[in-house]
């Protein structure tokens, strides 16, 4: 019979050297891209079948508090049934998905793509807690303060898809968006990938809802730099 390692290798042919030093060295570089932004890799069940989201470097301007210039770096998901797709920033700091809905009439909403839930099939109003609403009764709504503005919104559920990877979950549909920044920034919303805990629950965090459908792993994504914007 045939012995299996962990990772699922016959242990009577084991990987040669050669190729367990650059196991070793893929994984060292992994971990040593975590901390800044070009492409955002999430690590499915092997390195093979990961998953690339090309991302957008774009310049905020410069921060009158630090005196330094903000970078932003942005993709594209879908939200929805059929399929609703926006450019959101991929946001290290914050836990939540946010895009403006077609409920919302602000200058910062209205200039940018809005999700719309009568055109979506699969969508359910759900707390901000993320659990389920009785058929008819009004959902949950939320106000985000961030360091210079404010979005208010109502708190849904829907497929939710980041390159190749599907799952459903929560996220924030604004009702009203402040004018500064929201309003001059090119993209859409804001795809919050910071740990569960700073999202409103493990429902309306989109790591742990691919690694709760077992697309992902583990919940852990990885950053290649670039020198060129797209």
């Amino acid at each position: 019979s045939q012995t299996l390692a962990p990772d699922g290798l016959d242990q009577n042919h084991p990987r040669p050297p050669v190729v367990i030093k650059i196991l070793s060295m893929m994984r060292f570089v992994e971990t040593a891209l975590l901390a800044c932004c070009g492409l955002l890799v999430a690590h499915a069940h092997r390195v093979a079948t990961s998953q690339t989201v090309r991302l957008t470097r774009r310049s905020l301007g410069l921060d009158m508090l630090t005196k330094q210039h903000k970078l932003a770096y942005f993709g594209e998901i879908s939200v929805g049934t059929p399929p609703q797709t926006f450019s959101v920033v991929y946001d290290t700091g914050s836990g939540n998905l946010i895009v403006p809905s077609t409920h919302c009439t602000s200058e910062a909403c209205v200039k940018h793509a809005r999700f719309s839930r009568d055109n979506s099939t699969t969508t359910e109003t759900i707390t901000c807690q993320g659990g389920s609403v009785p058929w008819g009764a009004p959902g949950g709504a939320i106000t985000i303060n961030f360091g210079t503005g404010h979005v208010t919104g109502d708190c849904l559920h829907d497929m939710i898809c980041m390159g190749g990877l599907c799952a459903a979950g929560g996220f924030v549909a604004s009702t009203e968006e402040s004018s500064q920044p929201f309003a001059s920034f090119r993209f859409d919303g804001v795809l919050g990938l910071a740990l569960s805990t700073m999202a409103q629950s493990l429902e309306f965090s989109i790591m742990d809802r691919l690694t709760g459908h077992q697309l992902l792993k583990q919940p852990f994504f990885s950053v290649f730099l670039s020198e060129q914007d797209d």
